[in-house]
């Protein structure tokens, strides 16, 4: 059946003149200043090649594009509605020519990546492996931080952008959604909840709570769910970070509502991931950048890999 898919494929793009591109471009030239000397001008070719490759254009799609005489030109309807879509064809593939070239240009420099505390664990290794073999002249400092120092970090451009979960952003900033993180009630592998296998919110009120600080997003997200269901409970302990959270579950003294992080980390500390029935809890993670500033050539590919192992792996990252 794959083959049948690459065989149409291939079969369609063998009927697209290899000229047509190029043809869209004098096209929107010509349409955008309804002048064939004007269009000529611009793109530094003879007014009567520009005609004939109007005409070639017209020819292969079977339809006048344009109306001349011998005072003005116009478009057809049809031409109009060609120029609204061939403009975002051709400038598209000026953005993609921009974009590779600027890819194979990235030889060196240095590059600062903020990221929260439990997508640090899951992202980082893969994502530094790979744009390290593919950018291997490029230096990657890596921050990592909490939500408001984060933002912090990328407006003063201390960091070149950002990942994490979903803080309110300035005007200035621009948070661009990636992937839903899950929460779970983290145990240890010998409590009576590990061998059910599942929880609902509200019987967290029997869990002894080990709960992160106030003004993390992870208590915010916590909250908000206990506060759907009715309840209000009082954390036996708090703490800032996930690995002291996790830590004192894998002692025994209660459970923790926090992302999955990472496999290994909780089969080796003894802990197990329960996941939550009838209520799913989870939150945004996304990329923080400057809004109006676009990224450096080196940013944006460490952006794009994170984005496609974000995709391709996040279920074995622990990451939906």
């Amino acid at each position: 059946m794959s083959g049948g898919g690459a065989s149409g494929a291939q079969e369609a793009i063998g009927r697209i003149p290899r000229q047509f591109l190029g043809h869209l471009a004098t096209f929107v030239a010509v349409a955008d200043t309804l002048s064939f000397r004007k269009a000529a001008e611009i793109l530094g070719r003879s007014q009567p090649g520009i005609s004939a490759q109007i005409r070639q254009l017209e020819e292969f799609l079977g339809i006048e594009l344009l109306v001349r005489t011998t005072r003005q030109v116009r478009l057809t309807a049809a031409g109009a509605e060609l120029l609204d879509r061939a403009k975002k064809i051709v400038a598209e593939t000026q953005r993609l020519v921009s974009d590779i070239q600027a890819q194979g240009g990235i030889q060196g420099g240095q590059i600062v990546v903020s990221f929260s505390p439990t997508t640090a664990v899951s992202l980082i290794p893969p994502v530094l492996s790979a744009f390290v073999e593919e950018y291997p002249g490029v230096r990657v400092l890596l921050r990592e931080d909490l939500g408001a120092e984060q933002i912090e970090a990328v407006l003063t451009a201390n960091a070149d952008f950002g990942i994490g979960p979903y803080y309110r952003v300035p005007d200035a900033l621009r948070f661009e959604p990636v992937f839903e993180q899950e929460f779970f009630l983290i145990v240890r592998a010998d409590h009576p909840l590990a061998f059910r296998g599942h929880i609902r919110v509200k019987e967290l009120v029997e869990v002894d709570l080990l709960s992160s600080s106030f003004g993390t997003t992870a208590r915010e997200v916590l909250d908000e769910a206990l506060r759907k269901e009715g309840i209000t409970l009082a954390p036996r302990f708090e703490a800032l970070q996930y690995p002291t959270l996790f830590t004192l579950a894998a002692s025994g003294f209660g459970g923790t509502v926090m992302p999955l992080v990472n496999r290994n980390m909780l089969d080796a500390l003894g802990l197990k991931a329960i996941p939550f029935r009838g209520t799913r809890i989870s939150r945004t993670i996304g990329i923080v950048t400057r809004r109006g500033e676009e990224p450096a050539p080196a940013a944006n590919a460490f952006i794009r890999l994170l984005q496609l192992i974000a995709e391709q792996e996040g279920r074995n990252l622990g990451l939906e």
